[in-house]
């Protein structure tokens, strides 16, 4: 394949993954998928999209980069174009800018697939282009397929009587949805379809999220790092609509003057 729905893409193969990125837009991972199969274990959301004060912004799908807190001037930013993609040994680099004199936040994902497992690595970096400092956090979001079960890891890491975790809700979640479920070491949230959106966040310090979806578990792993984070102290973050599921990582939130960049991986 040599296109995403109308977006060319280029490829990443090693003997256990085939990656296939973005080459006009993004960045974005659009698809993954164990080799031997043609089954993207990505969601898919190329009719997503909404209206932003810069223009039409397209969701895709895939794997992507955005800067937390939400901020629709910013986080939505349009990223058809004003991308440069750059070819390494280890894989592929994906750096998207702002249009020249707008300013904002220019993002960049290095692609590195591992040889000896189906693994790859990424590093998030976001940078001011901005003319003033800015406050803001890279936040890496993988949109997957309904159908799986989601796992934020949250066990207990404290004693005797005083709280030790918290449980972010955003405000259209309902305490009774039947999707979510809260287990002694941490919650789950099932990949379906119902209204409204369910969207839960933590601070965990297990370093990991995953998906399980037809016989296939994808971990997601990420350093918990100490700091001040957005959204009430959320490192990991839970989102599932009627179309999607994502498992949304975070880092502390970085005060940034113009030019300065932050990174997560």
């Amino acid at each position: 394949m040599n296109n995403f729905h109308g977006h060319p893409t280029r490829r990443l193969a090693t003997d256990f993954l085939t990656l296939d990125y973005l080459i006009d837009a993004g960045p974005r991972l659009v698809r993954l998928s164990l080799i031997g199969s043609d089954v993207n274990l990505l969601g898919e959301t190329p009719e997503v999209g909404w209206e932003t004060p810069s223009g039409y912004y397209h969701l895709l799908g895939g794997h992507r980069l955005w800067a937390s807190p939400e901020e629709p001037g910013v986080t939505y930013a349009p990223d058809d174009s004003g991308l440069t993609v750059r070819e390494i040994p280890s894989g592929v680099e994906l750096a998207w800018e702002p249009k020249t004199g707008e300013g904002g936040i220019a993002k960049f994902i290095r692609i590195e697939p591992e040889n000896d497992r189906a693994a790859v690595r990424f590093i998030h970096r976001i940078t001011n282009r901005f003319a003033y400092p800015v406050t803001f956090a890279p936040w890496a979001i993988t949109v997957l397929p309904l159908g799986g079960i989601a796992y934020l890891p949250c066990p207990p890491v404290g004693e005797d009587f005083q709280p030790d975790r918290a449980l972010v809700i955003w405000p259209y979640v309902r305490w009774n949805d039947p999707r979510l479920g809260l287990h002694e070491a941490g919650l789950t949230v099932k990949g379906a379809a119902a209204m409204p959106p369910i969207k839960v966040g933590a601070f965990s310090a297990s370093g990991w999220t995953a998906y399980e979806r037809e016989g296939v578990l994808l971990f997601k792993c990420f350093e918990p790092l100490v700091g001040e984070y957005s959204d009430k102290g959320c490192n990991v973050e839970i989102y599932c609509s009627d179309k999607v599921l994502e498992l949304e990582t975070l880092a502390p939130a970085m005060y940034l003057r113009p030019g300065e960049s932050t990174e997560f991986s």
